[in-house]
């Protein structure tokens, strides 16, 4: 970027005065007084920083900097109406700049403009057209907050509400903000984020299967390798507004917001870990590394096309051994059947458990003796993966009659849960190879990821701001915001 010497004349100037008057005003601080010297350093930085930018901002006179007549954006003649005023919201504060502004000319003038210019001539009509080259030239073209401000903001926003995130960026910038304009300025981010998302993924795809797997590890062949790569999946429910997405029926006849699920995946590469396992003597359970999220409210099949673009990005061909773990819904298995064919797949123990349990209340009731009983034998069985004696121990249950809504039992409905997951059961197994076999990972990564965030007390979103603030989340927790926000201009007013 060239400066005149006008300019840097200017900017000397500006320098000199803010000094002067920082030494001025220390005069009137008591020695010792570090808080008071802080605060006229700093508001000293912020006031010449306004003025620098607004001097480099602003066009000089008319006959050195702006051309009488230029073909505007809209391909018709314009001529320059004089210098206007333009504010920005910036990092340090609110600046004025003046900027030469052009409008159409009127139909007769057309030829001779377009004369002048060297122009062919346009059949189009005229228009009132008018524009400020220097906006585009900034990226403030319609928009008065800068690419800074936004940022800052957005990145605020992914961990706080948005009045605690326009309160935060107020106390630390002499700029106010409020939650409306916090929410306009993290949307467009945050789609885009989840633009750019999507575009990784159809570049995969774009490829076929075993030309990807071959690009892939040709491009990995030299790195490290990976011990134990972790794959962990779960679902949690969002509160969206009532309206703003199609409603099924049940929904439509009770009042209220509606809830949608969303999906959240985490990754993260697991070596020895330092503890032994209090389940296998003598084994030392994996430790995690670090965790990468991806989170979307999107069908299954196109959540396992982003969490597989996670899990390559995050070393996939490089893994000895790929592990996914999961409560036991179906759209998980299938996912990681999909995408992460040769995986160990484990049923989160826990869960499991809870399975346990629900046959146990049902039979004998919520809170009964023979309940806790019955489900402490059966829940043996499950970690000694015994699992044609527990399914047994379910067929031998007195018949119970179907739930209401349901067409069949509860018992009846577990057996089946158990036996499809028999292979995912194997616990002694797994926990002497060290593995996790419980998906606490996962269940964290639901309430890191949307629960802390996207719903606190009296939180309901609208489809795209939720969906704007989930990429924007998983950015800042998986450490690329920065590296994105470096090649990304403003994208809001």
């Amino acid at each position: 970027m060239e400066t005149s010497e006008g300019v840097k004349t200017a900017l000397r100037q500006q320098a000199e005065a803010g000094v002067l008057k920082l030494l001025e005003s220390l005069q009137t601080l008591k020695e010792g007084d570090l808080k008071g010297l802080e605060q006229q350093v700093m508001a000293t930085i912020f006031a010449v920083g306004r003025e620098w930018m607004e001097s480099m901002l602003s066009e000089g006179a008319p006959e050195e900097q702006a051309p009488g007549r230029r073909i505007g954006r809209c391909g018709h003649p314009q001529q320059l109406e004089g210098y206007r005023p333009k504010q920005v919201l910036t990092l340090l504060g609110k600046v004025t700049f003046t900027r030469a502004y052009y409008q159409c000319v009127v139909a007769e003038d057309q030829a001779e403009c377009l004369e002048l210019e060297g122009a062919e001539a346009s059949t189009q009509e005229a228009c009132t057209h008018g524009e400020a080259p220097a906006d585009a030239l900034w990226g403030v073209q319609g928009r008065r907050t800068s690419a800074g401000v936004q940022q800052a903001v957005s990145y605020l926003c992914a961990s706080m509400t948005l009045e605690e995130a326009a309160e935060a960026f107020s106390r630390l910038i002499p700029l106010q903000m409020s939650a409306r304009q916090a929410l306009n300025l993290l949307q467009p981010l945050g789609e885009a984020l989840q633009e750019r998302e999507d575009q990784q993924v159809s570049r995969l795809w774009q490829q076929a299967s075993q030309a990807r797997t071959a690009v892939l590890a040709a491009s990995t062949a030299k790195q490290e390798r990976i011990d134990r790569l972790y794959i962990e999946l779960d679902g949690v429910l969002a509160r969206l507004r009532r309206g703003s997405v199609p409603m099924e029926d049940k929904e439509l006849k009770r009042r209220g917001d509606v809830y949608r699920e969303v999906k959240v995946g985490a990754v993260f590469q697991a070596t020895r870990g330092p503890e032994r396992s209090g389940l296998a003597p003598g084994v030392f359970v994996d430790q995690a590394g670090q965790k990468h999220y991806v989170a979307r409210r999107s069908k299954a099949e196109d959540f396992g096309k982003l969490l597989y673009a996670l899990a390559a990005s995050c070393g996939l061909q490089r893994a000895r051994q790929l592990v996914v773990l999961g409560d036991g819904a179906v759209w998980i298995w299938r996912l990681a059947a999909e995408h992460f064919p040769e995986a160990v797949q484990i049923v989160d123990l826990w869960h499991a458990r809870e399975h346990v349990w629900k046959v146990a209340r049902a039979a004998f009731g919520p809170n009964t003796p023979e309940a806790a009983a019955w489900a402490d034998h059966v829940c043996s069985l499950l970690v000694e993966n015994k699992i044609e004696e527990l399914v047994a121990e379910i067929v031998v249950l007195p018949p119970i009659p179907p739930e209401p809504g349901t067409a069949r039992s509860v018992p009846d409905i577990e057996r089946d849960y158990f036996i499809s997951n028999a292979a995912r059961m194997r616990y002694p197994a797994f926990r002497t190879q060290g593995m996790h076999v419980g998906s606490g990972i996962a269940e964290a990564a639901c309430k890191t990821v949307v629960s802390t965030r996207a719903k606190q007390a009296g939180m309901r979103w609208t489809p795209d701001g939720l969906d704007a603030l989930l990429s924007l989340r998983t950015a800042v927790l998986n450490d690329t915001y920065d590296s994105f926000c470096e090649q990304q201009s403003l994208l809001v007013a």
